[in-house]
């Protein structure tokens, strides 16, 4: 069983409706640095990881879809375990603690985004 961290940030279809004010080039600029704080978040991850073979470590990965959803994760079956604990297990939340150390950068990126894709409306 591998573990993904899902987290619901209101306002999603506002982002994605206003975004499409961008062209194509600040939405690549966008798509790029947020894939850039995904890949920080997976180096955070990993170094936080339980290290004992390296499996887990290296089952670590994110993914920015055009949709603007970034995805976290790891596919190692006992990721879970690791990360939110079992009865002789105590979380080691590696995967929630590099996600909540770079979500200040991910809320910038997107207000700074949303502010593009505003300036860019109002000139229409």
């Amino acid at each position: 069983m591998s573990i993904q961290v899902k987290m619901d940030i209101g306002g999603i279809e506002e982002f994605c409706v206003k975004m499409h004010y961008l062209d194509s080039s600040m939405r690549d600029r966008v798509h790029h640095t947020l894939n850039s704080i995904t890949q920080d978040v997976v180096i955070r991850a990993k170094a936080l990881a339980p290290f004992r073979t390296g499996r887990l470590m290296h089952s670590i990965y994110a993914h920015v879809s055009r949709d603007w959803i970034l995805k976290v994760g790891a596919a190692c079956p006992y990721a879970i375990y690791q990360e939110l604990g079992a009865r002789y297990i105590h979380p080691r939340l590696f995967l929630t603690t590099a996600i909540m150390e770079n979500l200040p950068r991910l809320a910038y990126v997107i207000s700074e985004a949303l502010r593009l894709a505003i300036q860019e409306a109002s000139k229409r």
